[in-house]
Formats: C-alpha cells, structure tokens, sequence
C-alpha cells in the first residue's frame, strides 16, 4: 500500500491534518524516488525493493554471444566496438538493465551485439522553439508571445532511464 508523504487541500494548496482533510476534497501527493518506483534498491532498508541481480539465463546468453564473437573475431569487430564523440555519452542496456558504472565515453567502447543495447546522448546545450501563441489580456488587448526554451542534459543515465520520451 501506498502512504503518501503528504495531503494538500485542493483549495488552497496548505498542508492540513488528516482530521481536516476528512471533510474537504483532498489530493494524494505521493513522492516516489527514481530507483524505488522501478523495482531498484533503496537506501531506507525496504523489503519491497528488488535485492536480484541478472539470472542464470542472462548469465548464459551472454557467454554464448562473447564466444560467438571469438569465432566470429576480424569481422564481429564491426558490430562490437563503437565511439562516441567528446560531447556525447553512450548510456548501455544488458538484456533490458542499466549496465552498473554509468555512461561511457567519450572515447571507445566495447558492446555485445544481440545482447547489449546503447543509446547515444548529445550533452550540448540544446535549443527547443515554443511555437508562437495568442494571449487575450484582462483589457482584451492582444499580445503574441513567442519563447525559445534552452536545456543541457547533466547526467546521461538520468535521462535516459528517467525520462519517458527522452529522444535528445
């Protein structure tokens, strides 16, 4: 079951007593960490956290594909050694996990074809357009308001696994 840290009363956006928040419309503000709302560990000693770590069967595949890779050797080279640039980051998937030890690069890295999964993230600051709108005053003057919105991503596997559409 769910506590929440926190009500707040819709009306006014005070915190109040539990009593009180009995006989008003109330909203739930329920704040999940990051590792904690997926299943990861937690710090606080839960037991609802999940404490495994790859199985016997990723442990297995993933044998198999490194030996592939020796037999296969001068021409699996191509499919296993990338680079990313000085501005970027490669953030690795293991059979759909976060590899531990963060982004890689920038420089060379070694993946697992059919295995391991990677997605390259620009850290440069990026430019987002906010298309023009039309805003009718309180004097019912008309004023178009126009924006340009600047971002920069810090950390490369916060973005990545965090975000839910994060496309750079």
């Amino acid at each position: 079951m769910i506590k929440p840290d926190l009500i707040m009363d819709v009306f006014d956006g005070n915190q109040t007593n539990q009593a009180d928040a009995n006989t008003k419309a109330k909203v739930k503000v329920v704040h999940f960490s990051g590792a904690a709302s997926r299943g990861g560990k937690t710090d606080n000693g839960d037991s609802t956290a999940c404490d495994e770590g790859p199985g016997i069967c990723s442990h297995l595949l993933t044998l198999f594909s490194i030996l592939l890779i020796m037999v296969t050797m001068p021409l699996s080279l191509l499919w296993t050694i990338k680079v990313v640039q000085e501005y970027e980051r490669a953030v690795i998937f293991r059979l759909g996990r976060l590899l531990s030890g963060g982004a890689r690069g920038p420089g060379v890295f070694f993946i697992i074809p059919c295995v391991d999964i990677y997605e390259k993230i620009d850290m440069r600051s990026q430019t987002f357009e906010i298309p023009p709108q039309e805003i009718l005053t309180k004097d019912s003057v008309t004023v178009f308001v126009n924006a340009i919105m600047y971002y920069k991503v810090r950390d490369a596997t916060c973005a990545v696994a965090n975000v839910d559409d994060y496309s750079g």
